[in-house]
């Protein structure tokens, strides 16, 4: 046994991550499923994760700023099949069920707003279940039921193997492949739903562990941070109010002799107003002091800034996205920082729209083919090209420039050397090409009708 000891302790020190000696002592973790660590404090997580969004303007700024740039007022849906009759046809149609009214079911949110809400409901609580439900309406039979994770039935279904073979992962059922087949939901104190898999879109971030099937707070690498931050804040204000409300003190080298004057009328009020007139003399031995409010302005300042910075990257965005902040940086660096932000609102785009936004159309657009709402378009030709006729595409919010005219250049180059596209050009300014030519020609045709500008045939005549 001492020499396996002593086998397993020269191996233990052979990586310096690896020691369990001195200062290591106490960074002694348990190999396990991700959803065994996790799910112990998955509530405790969601529950203050909310308090701090909802108490601390920083977190929530950075969760505005990542929403505004990755999703602005909605990603624009297209219809981009090879008929563009069939395109104008699904898109009338979509545009009409994006009002509150006809997508949400309770009648309160517009889909753009819908995707503001789920996007920041991911980001705070980890997760969100999102439950496309076919209704009785005709004209627009799907509408989006958003179900909180405060739902998910996960003390009632432990991590248990029944006889089938199905497996409960904290409030889900997954059969013995891992493949999520129901989730089960809490109706009520006793009673439990369960809703197939294949019904609801459940929204999350899988992050570096294939045993994830459940989202966790994003904030969950600064909620400490952001609590002492809060809390540090919180102590310094009220530190300061009381600094500057005691301007004064009465220094006596006779701490008796003044404790026995304030028992008698002599004692009360030596000084009657201090930032009026003086109406009372001090007492012999005694002499008055002044304090000063004042903190280390740069210490503090320079401490909030820390916090930020570590915040940010915890948010995986920059310090001056975060703060709003670009006094520290030159130029050039502001640039690349704008640059990485800019690539990290790209992938949020792409996840949402790959793990939501198609998922949901494509629900959509089978409803509507079903219930005869797409003309020229039949059940059966469609479920047999649904490929070619399921294409959307999503087009995300303007992305403004820090410099117009040195951007505008450097693409007008690339393009000239076949290495852009205007389409490409369009996307980024949140634009479509076809309906910018569309309009474009529109406009051409009204200042032709007007005179301000001579027809081409015209021209050459």
């Amino acid at each position: 046994m001492s020499l396996l000891r002593d086998i397993f302790d020269i191996r233990r020190g052979f990586y310096e991550g690896g020691k369990l000696r001195g200062a290591n002592n106490d960074f002694h973790n348990a190999n396990a499923p991700f959803e065994d660590q996790a799910s112990p404090d998955r509530d405790i997580m969601r529950a203050r994760a909310r308090w701090l969004h909802e108490n601390n303007g920083i977190i929530s700024g950075i969760d505005n700023s990542i929403k505004v740039n990755a999703i602005g007022s909605g990603l624009k849906f297209q219809s981009k099949t090879a008929d563009s009759k069939v395109n104008n046809t699904i898109e009338t149609l979509f545009n009409e069920w994006a009002k509150q009214q006809n997508c949400d079911i309770t009648g309160r949110l517009w889909f753009g707003d819908m995707q503001n809400v789920i996007l920041g409901q991911r980001m705070m609580d980890g997760e969100i279940l999102i439950y496309p439900k076919l209704t009785n309406d005709k004209k627009h039979p799907l509408k989006i039921q958003l179900i909180e994770a405060d739902r998910f039935d996960g003390a009632m279904f432990t991590s248990a193997n029944t006889q089938d073979g199905t497996t409960y992962i904290d409030g889900m059922e997954v059969d013995t492949y891992g493949k999520p087949q129901k989730y089960l939901l809490k109706d009520g104190l006793f009673k439990t739903t369960k809703l197939n898999a294949s019904d609801v879109i459940h929204y999350f971030k899988m992050t570096n562990r294939a045993t994830q099937y459940r989202g966790i707070s994003e904030y969950k690498q600064i909620i400490i941070d952001l609590r002492n931050l809060a809390g540090y804040l919180s102590s310094t204000m009220q530190s300061q109010r009381a600094r500057a409300s005691v301007a004064y003190a009465i220094k006596s080298g006779n701490v008796a002799g003044r404790i026995a004057a304030l028992g008698s009328d002599k004692g009360h009020d030596p000084i009657f107003d201090i930032n009026g007139v003086m109406v009372h003399y001090l007492n012999s031995g005694e002499e008055l002091q002044t304090f000063d409010p004042s903190i280390d302005g740069a210490g503090y300042k320079d401490f909030i800034q820390s916090c930020i910075r570590l915040i940010a990257v915890g948010r995986q965005i920059s310090y001056e996205l975060a703060f709003r902040d670009y006094s520290q940086v030159n130029f050039s660096s502001a640039r690349a920082s704008l640059i990485q932000d800019h690539k990290r609102f790209s992938t949020e785009q792409a996840h949402f729209a790959r793990y939501f936004l198609t998922p949901v159309f494509e629900r959509w657009l089978d409803a509507n083919v079903l219930a005869g709402n797409i003309k020229g378009l039949s059940a059966d030709y469609y479920f047999k090209n649904k490929e070619k006729l399921c294409q959307p595409r999503w087009i995300a919010p303007a992305r403004e420039w820090v410099d117009p005219l040195k951007d505008i250049n450097a693409f007008s180059k690339e393009y000239e050397m076949g290495m852009a596209t205007l389409e490409e050009y369009a996307a980024q300014r949140g634009k479509d090409l076809e309906e910018i030519i569309t309009q474009r020609k529109k406009e051409k045709e009204m200042l032709e009708k007007a005179g301000i500008i001579q027809q081409e045939g015209a021209k050459s005549a």
